[in-house]
């Protein structure tokens, strides 16, 4: 009882915490990491102790050796099933696996399990039965192929915690749809410039406008001029199109470059006035 407690509440602090466990939706997702941790800490939790009653003779060791073959195929259905899961949703795409540091983590970590698997699986068909049947020299092997499984699983391990510092393929997709936004605010006039996404390349922009005062503003024309001086690129204009009394839209736009760049807003307020609203705006890689 005191084993299966430290396996559930281990099992149950890694599902709280770590990338995985704060995807979308969480309740499905906690409770695949808490299966994760669970199987996976069971068989290295079981190979240890089996491989050291296997060496020394001990009595208990067979009947250990049938327990852990009849349960071990459940346990690596489970760690299969739901590693799949994990995976699915923190890649999300296929050219993810080579185009991100997580991917190429993700892929050398399933070459050790395929390793990791095949090993298993010899052990299982090849050594299980003779050890069972009192065969010295298989038992012998069978100790030397646990000690392998374990150091495979303590490698993986950490391959693993390399992925502390490697951002999944979801965060980035998630950080990168993250909108640009700027607000500038004068007397006259004042204006919400928001970029979506907030990263060079092909955006889309909305402007909304309101007077100095918070007020309404019905104004005429709203123009978005930016320029980067400091690679050269001189001032371009969009005209933006009302989609309704305050908010005002550029539906195509390309902003080549990262980093900082001007941003002014020209709003038309009637024949006769024009107020200009300038400020900095960050763009992303």
């Amino acid at each position: 009882m005191p084993s299966l407690a430290a396996l559930i509440l281990a099992a149950a602090a890694l599902s709280l915490s770590g990338h995985a466990a704060a995807a979308a939706p969480q309740w499905r997702m906690r409770t695949a990491v808490f299966l994760h941790a669970m199987a996976i800490s069971f068989w290295l939790g079981a190979l240890a102790p089996l491989r050291l009653a296997l060496r020394r003779g001990d009595p208990a060791a067979v009947p250990a050796l049938r327990r852990f073959s009849a349960v071990i195929p459940l346990v690596l259905i489970v760690l299969n099933a739901v590693g799949v899961v994990l995976a699915i949703v923190q890649v999300e795409r296929l050219h993810a696996l080579l185009d991100t540091a997580y991917g190429r983590v993700f892929l050398f970590k399933l070459g050790l399990l395929v390793a990791l698997f095949l090993l298993a699986a010899g052990n299982r068909w090849r050594l299980a039965k003779p050890v069972v049947a009192g065969d010295g020299p298989a038992t012998k092997r069978l100790v030397r192929s646990i000690a392998a499984e374990t150091a495979i699983v303590l490698l993986i391990f950490a391959v693993a915690a390399c992925w502390r510092f490697t951002p999944p393929p979801r965060a980035l997709a998630a950080a990168a749809a993250q909108p640009a936004t700027v607000h500038i605010h004068a007397d006259k006039a004042m204006a919400l410039v928001q970029v979506s996404p907030g990263r060079a390349g092909d955006v889309e922009v909305s402007i909304n406008v309101l007077t100095g005062e918070f007020q309404r503003l019905d104004a005429k024309e709203v123009t978005l001029v930016l320029s980067k001086p400091d690679s050269g690129i001189e001032p371009f204009r969009r005209q933006a199109v009302r989609l309704n009394e305050g908010t005002w839209r550029i539906d195509y736009m390309t902003i080549p470059l990262p980093r900082t760049w001007r941003v002014r807003v020209d709003i038309l307020i009637s024949d006769f006035e024009r107020v200009s609203l300038e400020e900095q705006i960050s763009i992303r890689r």
